[in-house]
């Protein structure tokens, strides 16, 4: 798809909208393995994804590095430094090759001021990482393993604008603070089931229905 056919499809930008973006943004390609940002460094420009998956590397202590693959289009980055005025929140690196498109501080100050739509594209933005940590949050207390691990994957689901899961057992097991072992296997009984399916770069769920079943 073109840069303006992803903004209206994924981020459902008016025609105008996504003309105005596309002129005040510059779009740019991410071979995979580079970074983007590093945790804490200054930004200037709002991230719109537009193609492939991005990584980020939150600081937790000295010797542990899990990246979490969740970054697709439909989600912004650096909007939270854009409201709060604070450094990047993490290392970004892309996992595929990707590309996405930066927007100046300043255009976007301009847009959320005189663009409504601009404006609720920011806040579904923000509203998609709201709903996706409350629920891990809630999670937390779940004692049924089983039926913790899908309620994560369907949130991680919900999150990615296709569906998809791009999570290895490793990092969920630590969104849910659990064992790999009882993750890895859930995983092994939800394939047998056709509940899950394995995915170039996870995992992905099959129709709800088919998991009720």
């Amino acid at each position: 798809m073109s840069v303006h056919q992803i903004l209206k499809e994924i981020y459902r930008a008016s025609d105008k909208l996504a003309e105005q973006l596309i002129n005040r943004g510059v779009v740019v390609s991410i071979p995979k393995g580079q970074f983007l940002f590093f945790q804490y460094q200054n930004v200037s420009d709002i991230v719109i994804p537009l193609q492939g998956v991005l990584g980020f590397y939150p600081a937790i202590d000295q010797g542990t590095h899990l990246k979490y693959d969740l970054i697709t289009p439909g989600v912004l980055i650096n909007d939270v430094p854009l409201i709060l005025g604070e450094g990047a929140q993490s290392d970004i690196q892309a996992v595929t090759d990707s590309r996405v498109l930066l927007l100046p501080f300043e255009d976007v100050q301009e847009l959320m001021a005189s663009c409504c739509s601009f404006s609720k594209m920011v806040n579904v933005s923000l509203a998609k990482k709201q709903r996706f940590c409350l629920t891990l949050f809630r999670l937390r207390g779940e004692r049924n393993t089983d039926l913790k691990i899908r309620l994560a994957m369907e949130a991680v689901s919900a999150a990615t604008y296709d569906g998809s899961i791009p999570l290895n057992i490793l990092t969920l097991a630590s969104l849910l603070n659990m064992s790999r072992n009882t993750v890895g296997r859930y995983m092994s009984k939800a394939i047998a089931k056709g509940e899950v399916e394995k995915s170039s770069l996870g995992f992905r769920l099959l129709t709800r229905k088919a998991i009720a079943a």
